[in-house]
């Protein structure tokens, strides 16, 4: 038998004014509450299929991906400050998903902020930054990913980073001890003993000019 869509069981507000449906799970919520934080849900409500809202159940107002129950009841949990002890990564991260698609600062700020105090891999914080743009933290984590051994990376590491990063890692890794061996080769051997030279410096033109000779 088919069971038509429920009730959610704390987000259904009988004095809300709009009718979602995420998956087979009726919200009723408070949008003159949330409209002002989100110009995504400001643009929504100018449009004039769902300017007038809906308050009935047959004709709610749907809603599909990145949406899902739990990722709306984490936003809303924040929200609605109904339990912050209950937020874990998995949420925060739930958070910040819906905060980047409906543009809503507070949301993205707070899962952000949240964030910063979990402790995560480097490739996880490499995923996070790539996926949501959060720029400060990619310099940190791809600093971090550089500085462990090859053979310590796990499966995990992979399904986070997808194969091209993870490739390009590797790639980078692997031509370090290169770009250290011609550093050494083209600055201590060649430019550093005429440019430093303790008796007879060289100013860096007449330096560069040796060099071009003697390559």
């Amino acid at each position: 038998m088919h069971l038509g869509p429920t009730h959610h069981e704390r987000f259904y507000w009988h004095d809300g004014s709009t009718i979602f449906l995420v998956d087979n799970t009726l919200y009723k919520l408070h949008m003159s509450l949330l409209e002002p934080h989100s110009i995504v849900l400001r643009d929504m409500f100018t449009m004039p299929a769902t300017a007038s809202g809906s308050d009935d159940d047959e004709r709610p107002i749907k809603i599909g991906a990145p949406f899902t129950v739990r990722k709306l009841d984490n936003l809303l949990i924040w929200f609605h400050r109904v339990d912050l002890t209950v937020l874990d990564v998995s949420a925060l991260t739930d958070i910040l998903e819906l905060a980047l698609f409906l543009q809503w600062d507070t949301a993205r700020h707070f899962a952000i902020q949240a964030l910063k105090d979990s402790s995560l891999t480097a490739s996880h914080w490499l995923s996070l930054a790539i996926s949501y743009r959060i720029p400060d933290w990619i310099e940190p984590a791809f600093k971090d990913l550089m500085d462990t051994l090859p053979q310590t990376f796990t499966t995990e590491d992979s399904m986070l980073l997808g194969q091209h990063i993870m490739m390009l890692i590797m790639t980078m890794q692997a031509a370090i001890p290169t770009c250290q061996c011609n550093w050494e080769t083209v600055w201590w051997d060649g430019l550093a003993c005429h440019y430093l030279h303790p008796d007879f410096p060289s100013s860096p033109q007449d330096t560069l000019l040796k060099l071009e000779k003697t390559a």
